[in-house]
């Protein structure tokens, strides 16, 4: 994997998964799936791909102690320091341009900080595959997962026209991208095929992913290269004045979604975004009531409930469908269906 380095996106509010995260703990780095950290078990995955030097880290100044904490590992000077939260689309225009100042034929696998993928395996093959078809030329390659459900809760890729074939892996020139849909809809998505789940994992050459952004977001790419020179006279005021002027914008909307050299890799290793609490019921092992909990829990007549105790214990009778956390920053109780909510509460204590 010569050339090849991991861009692993971090950071974040702590608003989805309050009262356990926070503005400075957000949720790549708390223990949800086992007995590591979701940033932890990213980076468990991209030493399948690159070496440990090539993996880097971006991440805002709040998040810098907490990672270096966690990733002990990782040299210093792998943690690139977001000047301010800007999206998707800024955050990786800035590291394709510190990628540059290492590697001129940088290859660049850009994953987020806080998926669940069990399957290493499966993942290191669909990305390793994506690898080579980058390398072929002046592609924007993405992953796609094969729906194992209707979800309303993820954009969608619309792919079919098959593009070649990289080793026993199928790749496919991209329709085009989809925003979280109804219930009704993604049904039909289902039913019609061709449509797989936006994972939010890009590979790309920086040169390839510089000339989208120069051609579809202009203000951005100048942007960026007045970053260039301000790395150039070491101005890091400057670096940080320009970032902030940039614009809020994802990588998908900005960029992916208007590009007509897109590819697909279609994968079917198991894949979720833990995106609530109510999630970690999917994906999880559960007790024969349907529950998953974690801490110390005394439950009677309880079922299909989320109960997690953070050093607390928790005690629940006759309830059902449930999520219950508690912890020495609130204790939050709600509906499962109700999961994805969350955030009110975070924006009503911040207000």
């Amino acid at each position: 994997m010569e050339h090849t380095y991991c861009l692993i996106m971090a950071g974040g509010k702590g608003e989805r998964f309050w009262p356990l995260s926070t503005e400075l703990v957000p949720k790549p780095f708390l223990k949800l799936v086992g007995d590591k950290t979701m940033i932890q078990l990213t980076v468990e995955r991209a030493l399948r791909i690159v070496p440990r030097e090539r993996i880097f880290i971006i991440l805002g100044k709040a998040h810098i102690e907490i990672a270096k904490k966690q990733l002990e590992d990782l040299p210093d000077e792998n943690f690139i320091v977001e000047p301010e939260g800007k999206d998707t689309a800024p955050c990786i225009g800035f590291a394709t341009v510190s990628l540059l100042k290492i590697d001129s034929k940088a290859i660049m696998v850009v994953l987020p900080a806080d998926h669940y993928i069990p399957d290493v395996d499966g993942f290191e093959k669909a990305i390793s595959h994506g690898v080579k078809i980058a390398r072929m030329g002046d592609y924007l390659v993405t992953v796609g997962i094969n729906p194992i459900r209707p979800e309303t809760g993820y954009g969608y890729i619309n792919a079919y026209e098959k593009f070649g074939v990289s080793g026993d892996v199928e790749c496919y020139r991209v329709k085009r991208f989809v925003e979280k849909p109804d219930f009704s809809r993604a049904m039909q998505y289902i039913e019609e095929g061709n449509y797989y789940w936006n994972s939010g994992m890009f590979i790309w050459q920086t040169d390839a992913v510089l000339r989208g952004i120069e051609r579809h977001m202009p203000d951005l790419y100048d942007g960026l290269l007045r970053i260039q020179d301000a790395w150039v006279s070491n101005d890091r005021e400057a670096i940080g004045t320009i970032y902030k002027s940039l614009a809020r914008r994802s990588i998908n909307y900005g960029l992916m979604e208007k590009a007509d050299n897109v590819l697909m890799i279609p994968s079917y290793f198991r894949w979720d975004d833990i995106g609530t609490w109510a999630s970690l019921l999917r994906v999880l092992e559960v007790d024969e009531n349907g529950n998953y909990i974690k801490g110390d829990a005394i439950c009677f007549d309880t079922r299909n409930c989320v109960i997690y105790g953070d050093d607390l214990v928790v005690g629940t009778i006759g309830v059902s469908h449930l999520v219950i956390v508690a912890s020495k920053d609130g204790i939050l109780i709600c509906g499962v269906d109700r999961a994805q909510e969350v955030r009110k509460i975070v924006n009503k204590l911040s207000s």
